[in-house]
């Protein structure tokens, strides 16, 4: 009989549940820093703090404008497009020589926001592109974590012989795990992993 030790009693929650913050690389001195969500849909208040180098950013600092002109010339008709990016705030008017008739006009173009990010790495943060702090290699592929909840609560899983399923609303993380981590052959050399990403 499996003891209560053995028993994974772990909470049933999701992926999304460990999304608050997220620990990432440091872009100024590359140790562990990490990004403070306010809401999990606007971006606008998140913030990067290390505490290692006393860097801190909010993502808004990041936010650039795409102008863009997608209009007939008004002088000789002909199609115009264009696109300015890297603008920090809306551009409201713009003028504009026709490429092909050259005579300049204001134009009133769109703007279309987004956000600068670090990297376009896979394993990186939602809000700069940061890469995760947490990844490590194992037998060829990659274990991540978002923050040190998240890797705590794969490690409870690993560790765990008796791995009952904790609500059928909705699917968990851990199930949503690889299957490279939920391999007991893979037990000890997983826990290996978790215990370098902690001490590091």
């Amino acid at each position: 009989m499996e003891s209560e030790v053995d028993r994974y009693v772990g909470p049933p929650t999701t992926r999304y549940a460990y999304a608050k913050e997220f620990w990432v690389k440091c872009p100024k001195c590359s140790k562990a820093a990490r990004v403070i969500r306010k809401e999990l849909v606007a971006t606008g208040d998140d913030k990067l703090v290390c505490h290692h180098c006393n860097y801190s950013e909010m993502a808004d600092e990041r936010l650039r404008y795409t102008a863009t002109i997608n209009r007939a010339c008004g002088s000789c008709g002909e199609p115009i497009q264009v696109s300015i990016p890297n603008n920090k705030e809306k551009v409201a008017e713009l003028k504009y020589s026709c490429p092909h008739c050259h005579v300049p006009e204001i134009y009133k173009p769109g703007n279309t926001p987004y956000r600068l990010r670090y990297s376009m790495e896979r394993l990186a943060d939602p809000v700069f592109g940061l890469p995760l702090w947490f990844q490590e290699n194992v037998k060829g592929e990659t274990l991540w974590a978002g923050n040190k909840e998240h890797l705590l609560e794969i490690r409870n899983y690993v560790t765990s012989r008796l791995r009952e399923r904790q609500t059928m609303r909705i699917t968990t993380m851990v199930e949503k795990l690889p299957q490279f981590i939920k391999a007991a052959k893979n037990r000890e050399t997983v826990l290996k992993a978790i215990e370098r990403m902690l001490n590091r």
